[in-house]
């Protein structure tokens, strides 16, 4: 670790002083810092926030900072995904080319963070990935051709793509409480900030369709805590997975307290990819035609997996975990930490029940079918860039190998 990097990651644990940064960023953040903003063209704004970004990740990783040892589900693979999927926006929605440059940098960015806060031992911290990734940006923006409102704007969108829709008070680490409030998300007229909603847009976007199932599963090697946007739950393998798509009230242990199932939890978010949704109630265009293809695939998962009908042999189940297993560590998240756990999971799925196992593991055909579909989707809407946005530092020398399905 350098001492630029110990020294961000010290700042940014103390709660105390890295919260103060975020209320600055809050209050220096303005709509009207648009103005500023420095992209008079689609063409510029893309060459610009393709700068951007390449710069960014260009000096995280000059300091130190590893994409390979983040947590599995929000790493290399999510962040690819996150940065096709802004080219692919960007390329078609109908939006002041202003909005589009500080959504475009924050959608790509928007978890970065999660190299410096663990994404699923932050329920405890008001100072989440989402503020960390945040602060991180600003502390690397002095390399970066940005202005003053630029990098505001910027780090506002990142930190503002965890979509707070009340105050909620955190009994902190360091033993203080604190309380997160909303960000900031319309302007004086009551009409939407792009800015703050293209970074949630883009993050909505790997929150549905094929590969969303697979990068939550990634997460199911250890417990943890997952968020049903009231609560925080406790999430454990086996209970996890079972086959179960039961009404959001009916989702309770016999305590009482939540117990919501994969399944669930999918249809949980695909249900939220509407315009009667508060998540999505600002969608339009292009937004709403890659968030409903998307979701017809999620849905096409959850299905398959709660009719329980899956007949397989032991031989057949063999050959699809394993093609799973590999599809994991090959698309999803292409780390060798993505492919430890991985091989990990495998042999936690052959401990669970045959009524499980024989339901996912239709689920587990019906999602590598649907991303073959998702990834030409994809590849085919960011055709036409030039080879250097393809590349990005210490991710990929071509976001394409990533996207592109391995197929057997």
């Amino acid at each position: 670790m350098t001492e630029e990097l110990e020294d961000i990651k010290t700042f940014i644990l103390d709660e105390g002083k890295s919260w103060k940064s975020i209320q600055d960023i809050r209050g220096e953040f303005n709509p009207k810092l648009k103005e500023s903003i420095r992209a008079n063209s689609r063409k510029e704004a893309l060459e610009r926030a393709t700068d951007v970004v390449y710069q960014t990740l260009e000096s995280m990783g000059k300091i130190g900072i590893d994409f390979q040892s983040v947590c599995p589900g929000h790493g290399i693979g999510h962040l690819t995904r996150d940065y096709t999927a802004s080219l692919a926006l960007l390329k078609r929605l109908d939006a002041d080319p202003r909005d589009l440059f500080v959504g475009f940098v924050g959608g790509s960015l928007h978890d970065i963070g999660c190299t410096l806060v663990e994404r699923y031992q932050e329920h405890n911290r008001v100072v989440r990935h989402a503020e960390a990734g945040a602060l991180t940006f600003l502390s690397l923006s002095d390399n970066l051709e940005l202005n003053n409102a630029e990098k505001t704007s910027i780090a506002h969108s990142i930190a503002a793509h965890t979509h707070y829709r009340r105050d909620e008070e955190v009994s902190c680490s360091d033993g203080v409480a604190r309380t997160i409030q909303p960000y900031q998300e319309l302007d004086e007229s009551g009409k939407p900030i792009l800015s703050v909603w293209i970074p949630r847009w883009i993050d909505r976007l790997d929150c549905n369709g094929p590969a969303f199932p697979a990068r939550h599963y990634l997460t199911l090697a250890e417990e943890h805590k997952d968020f049903d946007g009231e609560a925080h739950f406790d999430v454990k393998f086996e209970a996890h997975m079972r086959p179960l798509a039961r009404p959001m009230d009916k989702q309770v242990d016999a305590e009482g307290r939540r117990d919501q199932t994969m399944s669930e939890h999918m249809i949980m978010f695909g249900n939220s990819q509407s315009k009667e949704s508060p998540y999505g109630k600002h969608d339009y265009g292009t937004m709403i035609r890659m968030r409903d293809s998307a979701k017809a695939k999620l849905f096409r998962i959850t299905d398959a997996v709660t009719e329980m009908t899956g007949d397989y042999s032991s031989s057949q189940e063999r050959n699809i975990r394993d093609r799973f297993t590999d599809f994991l560590g090959r698309n999803i998240e292409p780390t060798e930490l993505g492919i430890k756990t991985a091989t990990t999971l495998d042999k936690m799925f052959g401990q669970l029940p045959e009524e499980s196992r024989q339901a996912w593991l239709k689920g587990f055909n019906t999602l590598m079918s649907g991303y073959n579909c998702w990834a030409d989707e994809r590849l085919n809407q960011i055709e036409g860039f030039s080879e250097k946005t393809y590349k990005l530092p210490t991710i990929a020398g071509d976001v394409k190998h990533i996207i592109k399905p391995y197929r057997d």
